[in-house]
């Protein structure tokens, strides 16, 4: 399994589609922070950070769709996942170290992405504004916001794993997606479907830039560890029977 693991990294982190997406992951929302600002110099500096953490999810979005579809999809196109089981890994490590190299490419571009942001809202707006200690509303709140975007993208990973044509999953993804994020903003603004979509990441994506709680990142977090979860669970059910041509 650690073999394996170090090779889908490595095949990660030296892929084209992870530096040009990652890229884009990092200019984009940063510029789309400075154009805010500039028309909106009013923004505290922690209006400025929320700003910043909901452009991040925006790309999230449109980007992570693509990245999955190369990342999974392209693995199988180009024979990839076959001859790590042809080597006689087994499928559930070759599962795992896919989705571990899935999951950690995303919380990279994430440790690159949301601290420029926030140093860009803190530096042009200042400190002020915060909803509780720096430590708390930001540090911490950027940690469990992290952990959640990757649980947003898992249903990509999901969704990429039962498409067979790269294009088809890109595509897949993007409807899946935006989708989600359509259907979470709808719900969210009903007391009674709020706390069913609390609990899942695309909500929690929405919620956490304005509740940091312990009652709401213990919220978070279980739904995180849940999707994480059937994602894994179902992903190997598609996989443990799958024929490989």
């Amino acid at each position: 399994m650690n073999t394996l693991l170090k090779w889908e990294l490595k095949q990660t982190f030296t892929s084209k589609s992870f530096w040009i997406i990652g890229a884009s992951m990092i200019v984009f929302p940063a510029l789309l922070l400075l154009l805010t600002l500039h028309f909106a110099p009013e923004y505290t500096g922690g209006q400025a950070f929320i700003e910043g953490l909901n452009n991040f999810n925006a790309f999230v979005i449109f980007l992570m769709g693509v990245f999955a579809g190369i990342h999974v999809t392209g693995a199988f196109e180009n024979r990839k996942i076959q001859a790590a089981v042809m080597a006689g890994n087994s499928r559930f490590d070759i599962l795992m170290a896919k989705f571990l190299s899935f999951a950690a490419a995303i919380a990279v571009y994430s440790i690159t992405s949301i601290p420029l942001s926030t140093a860009i809202a803190f530096g042009m707006q200042g400190t002020n504004g915060l909803d509780g200690s720096f430590l708390r509303a930001v540090l911490v709140r950027t940690l469990i916001f992290i952990i959640v975007e990757i649980a947003y993208s898992a249903i990509c990973f999901l969704a990429s794993m039962f498409i067979k044509h790269q294009g088809g999953a890109i595509g897949l993804n993007l409807v899946l997606m935006l989708m989600f994020n359509v259907i979470a903003q709808i719900l969210i603004c009903f007391d009674w479907s709020y706390q069913i979509i609390r609990f899942t990441p695309v909500g929690q994506s929405m919620i956490l830039p304005g509740d940091i709680s312990s009652g709401n990142i213990a919220v978070a977090l279980t739904g995180c560890i849940v999707t994480f979860a059937g994602v894994i669970a179902l992903s190997y059910a598609k996989f443990r029977n799958q024929e490989l041509k």
